[in-house]
């Protein structure tokens, strides 16, 4: 498409020319694509009757209704499962049939279908029809049983891939189906358009809102009929004909018009909680009534799951970030980590926020019985499902899709189905795949309008799975980024576009400097006292310039932590030679360390991934950093090269694994431009008392923070407070741990400052 066309495009629907160009590119490239994604409407879903085996489902559940059959429901305990068994439990219940419903016990039952549980539900409802919902597809053996065996009879409704051997029964899977049928339903989609086949459009419309939660929440394609459904659903869940207890749960944890961002990061999470800490169905009741009272306790004990559930979940992922500091990222593309006590129903959250951290595959495993039970979750353009299946011969059962997977197997093989799975994808991926990238859609230079462009964005949404929000990039020199209020937040302000960087005070004194930085950030549209302007929440900075020597700020903090262990010294080419792809960090602190030594390197070696002062994503990518304001990141490399001699290496040695190894260069030149900020005994004294002052009057947590709420009380460099701030905290007078305090009770003398004296010597 020509830019003409593109320019008569923008024109046409009113949005930006450069949105026209990205839903171009997305497969939108032509006017009735295009209006079709824009406009989404409930006439363009699937013709369901296109869809293989609908009829024959629909016909056989009409003759239980009108025959009066006792139907049974059989759900997943996921989100997706309660919806889909909400929407048909609603609808039966609606038109007379003895309906009854099911959802399996995460910790009890396991997923999916089992003979034990069909014996005891046979046993406890004497229903006619079982239908299963968001499973069933690969129970071969259990469907049979409970024909066979349990009399009774059965459809499936799912929506995972099939497996070679199908279910003896009745299905409705949209898998099964052509491709000029809609595929990418999710399990209350299906119960969608079941109740659709059954009650017609008008029915299927009542139930909207519950499967446009269910369809985010599976991050199943926000395309086409997905697309539909949300938007649709959205629209219902934000009019005042909402379902009472999404209302009632929507009040509780969100503010403001809900979105898909809303649904999958807070809607979603609360209702999935019950099931993945104990048992789902009380969940049920959220769709299925209108009694206040029981609403309100529903919603309760959905916040209390919840916030159990993110206690175990950090909990959890602190652990697997310990264990990951002794990984090998240099030979395996693949996480794959377990441990016999971790709790299986929220291993797919914490391997999904491993995935985003170091973007590589992760599966968490852990034991189940007599079985390992594990969950997995992978990155764009590795189908994770594929190489487990190529280790299926080792697996007990498995199945997923291509981000996301389950499996389980016998304890003797979990180490050789890691050495094999990772075998199988670095035979397919070149390490390099796994580095980290800064991707985005949209430079601000190409904006003529923000706020045009915020409007804009909101034609687009949904966001999701296959409708990726839109990520924009701005380059910044001088900016004239401001601490918002007393908060660790700083913002940038233009007359029609404002910026964020939420906890951003940190990152102050780089900012406020001329080398170019590139800001990574969302857009949407704010309204402030009346005020309409497009909001950018920061999310990433990205500075591999050095031209200026900045501050010494971060150099100076290694003063803090005592000694524990001597580092080895060594010369530069040896430092070189160390090397790899996902192993080693250098550190520089000083301007002409980090040039001298750049220029090396790139003699040698080639080119290497630069970085000044902020801290990038955790992936231990190789790399030289100029004075980083956050050590975090150093815990999961191999190698650590200290291109100047530090203050203090016990601050290093403590954020290391055990198995790392430290190095430093000899050079001690840095501490003579250090020196430049020492202050007398006299200055130490003023600063003290501003200090002391400020803290007896504001709460501080943070260097960054102390020194720009200082300038009240005193005129002061940045490098002289945090140097002033290190001597007096080495001394025991200042306390920076946590909220900043003054311990009057410590009485010492300036010249009983070891940092103090080294400096002074230099």
């Amino acid at each position: 498409m020509e830019q003409r066309e593109f320019i008569e495009l923008a024109k046409e629907f009113s949005i930006d020319k450069k949105l026209i160009e990205i839903l171009t590119a997305r497969g939108y490239d032509n006017k009735d694509k295009l209006y079709r994604f824009l406009y989404p409407s409930l006439d363009d879903l699937t013709d369901v009757h296109k869809y293989a085996g609908y009829d024959d489902v629909i016909e056989r559940i009409k003759f239980a209704i009108n025959n009066k059959e006792s139907i049974l429901l059989y759900g997943d305990y996921d989100c997706d499962g309660v919806c889909g068994v909400s929407i048909l439990y609603n609808y039966f219940k609606s038109v007379g049939v003895d309906v009854h419903c099911f959802l399996p016990n995460r910790h009890t039952d396991g997923y999916g279908l089992s003979i034990e549980t069909l014996e005891r539900l046979a046993e406890e409802y004497l229903s006619d029809l079982l239908i299963t919902v968001d499973c069933g597809i690969t129970g071969v053996e259990e469907v049979a049983y409970a024909r066979e065996v349990l009399g009774f009879d059965v459809i499936v409704t799912d929506h995972h891939e099939l497996g070679e051997v199908l279910p003896d029964c009745l299905i409705f899977n949209p898998k099964m189906s052509e491709v000029d049928c809609f595929r990418e339903l999710c399990g209350a989609g299906v119960a969608l358009r079941i109740v659709e086949g059954l009650g017609g459009a008008q029915e299927r419309d009542k139930y909207l809102d519950i499967a446009s939660i269910a369809t985010v929440a599976d991050v199943v394609p926000l395309v086409e009929d997905n697309r539909v459904i949300v938007q649709a659903g959205l629209k219902n869940i934000n009019s005042f004909g909402a379902r009472r207890g999404i209302k009632k749960l929507v009040s509780a944890c969100v503010e403001g018009e809900v979105t898909s961002y809303d649904i999958a990061f807070k809607i979603a999470p609360r209702i999935n909680s019950l099931g993945r800490l104990s048992d789902a169905n009380a969940v049920l009741d959220l769709f299925c009534t209108d009694d206040n009272f029981l609403l309100d306790s529903i919603v309760k004990q959905l916040n209390e799951a919840n916030s159990k559930r993110m206690e175990l979940t950090n909990d959890l992922a602190e652990a697997c970030f310990d264990i990951l500091k002794n990984y090998d990222f240099e030979n395996k593309p693949v996480i794959v980590l377990h441990n016999a006590y971790w709790d299986d129903g929220i291993l797919g959250i914490v391997a999904s926020r491993i995935t985003d951290t170091f973007k590589r595959p992760t599966i968490l495993l852990t034991k189940s019985g007599d079985v390992y039970k594990g969950s997995g979750r992978s990155v764009k353009g590795v189908d994770i499902r594929k190489y487990v299946a190529m280790c299926s011969d080792l697996l007990i059962k498995f199945g997923g899709h291509t981000m996301a997977c389950g499996m389980t197997l016998d304890s003797k093989n979990v180490q050789v189905f890691a050495d094999r799975l990772n075998g199988y994808v670095a035979k397919d991926f070149d390490m390099e795949y796994f580095i980290p990238k800064a991707h985005f859609d949209v430079d601000m230079t190409e904006v003529d309008s923000a706020l045009d462009m915020a409007r804009g964005l909101k034609m687009l949404e949904p966001f999701g799975e296959g409708n990726t929000g839109i990520r924009f990039r701005e380059v910044v020199t001088d900016s004239d980024f401001t601490q918002m209020g007393s908060t660790s937040h700083v913002v940038s302000k233009k007359p029609d576009k404002e910026l964020v960087v939420f906890g951003g005070l940190k990152y102050m004194q780089l900012l406020a400097s001329k080398t170019p930085k590139e800001l990574f950030f969302t857009l949407s549209l704010a309204n402030y006292k009346n005020r309409v302007f497009a909001q950018g929440k920061v999310n990433r900075i990205l500075c591999d310039q050095v031209d200026a020597q900045g501050d010494f700020g971060a150099y100076i903090m290694t003063g803090l932590v005592a000694d524990g262990r001597d580092i080895e010294i060594i010369d530069c080419e040896k430092a070189i030679d160390i090397g790899g792809k996902f192993s080693t960090c250098y550190i520089a602190y000083d301007i002409d360390t980090y040039h001298s030594f750049l220029a090396k390197y790139k003699a040698k070696c080639g080119e290497i991934v630069t970085q000044n002062r902020v801290s990038g994503n955790l992936t231990p990518v190789t790399k030289l950093i100029f004075s980083p304001t956050s050590l975090k990141e150093l815990g999961y490399y191999k190698n650590i090269v200290l291109l100047d001699r530090p203050l203090n290496s016990g601050i290093f040695i403590k954020t290391l694994a055990k198995s790392s190894n430290l190095y430093q260069l000899g050079d001690n030149r840095i501490l003579n431009k250090v020196k430049k900020f020492l202050p007398s005994y006299q200055r130490l004294g003023e600063l003290f008392l501003a200090i002391k002052r400020l803290l007896s009057e504001k709460d501080i947590t943070g260097i960054s923070e102390l020194y720009s709420a200082l300038g009240k009380y005193v005129n002061a460099e940045y490098n002289e407070v945090v140097l002033s701030a290190v001597i007096l905290a080495e001394l025991g007078i200042l306390n920076m741990s946590g909220k900043f305090y003054v311990d009057h009770t410590v009485k010492r003398k300036l010249a009983e400052s070891e940092l103090y004296r080294m400096i002074q010597e230099a």
